[in-house]
């Protein structure tokens, strides 16, 4: 029998976690999937809020646990359908529960000597007998983590049991952690979760570093959401470019506003204009940056945006931008939602060769010989000298079908569905 409240220890008192997980009397439960992620729900993280939501649709009992979640907008996007919980930090619990979980951290990391020496395992190890408390109580038949982080925690706390694991791959988790921590952590904690990936660079890096060939997942886009209008044979002035993402150097919008100066120059004909929608610690930088080389008034923002908003300036533009750069913490793209939202919106898109962004863009645009601003430029010219803005949006529109949202949601049932058929039906009140 599943608890209907999930209870935690503050101190002398007890965080009681109310959720509407009381079910009537002789009706059988629905299946419950736990979904695991850093910050809920999260702007640039639409992925995730798709798959809960599919989930919801579908008609699981969902529950959201993040360290941080956002009540404003989590009501706003899903009502009362979805159940969440805030993880509270080590800083709330008594020292009793803090020696318990230290206890419990040592017993593990005794059972994997060859990590004895590794301090960020120590620290997920920590981390995930909170999550452990969670999950014992919550009771799931299912769990799943985004991002490989939090699949460490949730294979750590999920160790023994039979619960199954879905650990879902995106970025960072795959190229900037292991780049630093290495990926023996995974291989200690994510051998007998399931593995998802959504393009062959991420699915080459688990492979190749001895983690279980992923399940592929398309990564798709609502397009009834992104969705092309009619546009000219030829290209006119202004040519709007687009560059969309967090404002952070790995996003490389200063590229962008690099790119725009060339252009003008090059083709003042065209009277190219930049669009950049984000937010991030860069917006101060790119200002400066755009005032030094006489672009600041051909440039709209940097301003943040919601999704519909992103959409609806995708929809106004002509060519979408995306400059992302390696780092020098081993980050790369491993997809890039932006491209295909792009791509769906009728625009080709002109991006850098890094990470998996070769394998998303495709056909539907050009990709840089390099990952600078000379070689963006030449991309983009070739862009326009390649097809008009009509013929580009019937090329990539094709191309975007591949990442229609329904592929997605699809691959993500099934897999719910066949990892489900080997847990037992959940009891009755």
């Amino acid at each position: 029998r599943r608890d209907s409240t999930v209870s935690l220890p503050v101190q002398e008192n007890r965080l009681v976690i109310e959720d509407s997980l009381k079910q009537p009397d002789a009706v059988p439960r629905r299946r419950r999937i736990v979904v695991i992620t850093r910050s809920f729900p999260r702007l640039s993280e639409t992925f995730v809020i798709d798959h809960v939501r599919v989930l919801i649709q579908a008609g699981h009992e969902v529950i959201v646990i993040a360290r941080r979640v956002d009540a404003a907008s989590l009501s706003d996007q899903f009502g009362s359908s979805l159940q969440t919980v805030q993880l509270p930090p080590w800083t709330a619990f008594g020292t009793p529960s803090l020696l318990v979980g230290a206890r419990r951290t040592v017993t593990w990391m005794r059972r994997h000597p060859t990590l004895l020496s590794s301090r960020i395992a120590w620290k997920r190890a920590f981390y995930a007998q909170r999550l452990k408390d969670l999950l014992v109580r919550l009771q799931p038949d299912l769990v799943h983590a985004h991002f490989g982080t939090n699949g460490i925690d949730a294979g750590i706390a999920l160790e023994g049991e039979s619960t199954p694991l879905v650990c879902n791959f995106h970025g960072f988790d795959a190229t900037s952690f292991p780049h630093k921590h290495g990926w023996a952590l995974y291989r200690a904690t994510l051998q007998q979760a399931t593995l998802v990936a959504h393009s062959n660079f991420m699915e080459a890096l688990l492979v190749d570093h001895g983690l279980s060939r992923p399940t592929r997942i398309v990564m798709g886009v609502d397009r009834s959401i992104f969705k092309s209008r009619p546009r000219p044979d030829q290209w006119t002035a202004p040519l709007r470019l687009i560059s969309v993402g967090r404002l952070d150097r790995k996003k490389g919008h200063d590229l962008a506003i690099d790119v725009l100066a060339r252009l003008r120059q090059l083709a003042p004909e065209l009277d190219a204009r930049l669009r950049i929608v984000g937010a991030g610690p860069e917006a101060a930088q790119l200002r400066k940056l755009a005032c030094s080389l006489g672009v600041d008034d051909s440039i709209h923002g940097p301003e943040p945006a919601s999704h519909g908003e992103v959409a609806a300036a995708l929809g106004e533009s002509d060519i979408a931008l995306v400059p992302s750069r390696v780092m020098p913490d081993g980050w790369q793209e491993s997809f890039c939602r932006v491209a295909i939202e792009a791509m769906a919106c009728g625009l080709p898109v002109v991006a850098t060769p890094t990470g998996g962004l070769p394998d998303t863009v495709g056909s539907g645009g050009t990709i840089a010989r390099r990952a600078d601003a000379e070689a963006l430029t030449e991309a983009l010219l070739t862009t326009i000298r390649r097809s008009g803005p009509a013929e580009w949006a019937r090329r990539v529109r094709t191309a975007s079908e591949a990442y229609d949202i329904s592929w997605m949601d699809s691959g993500y049932l099934e897999l719910t569905r066949r990892l489900l058929q080997s847990v037992p039906e959940p009891r009755r009140n």
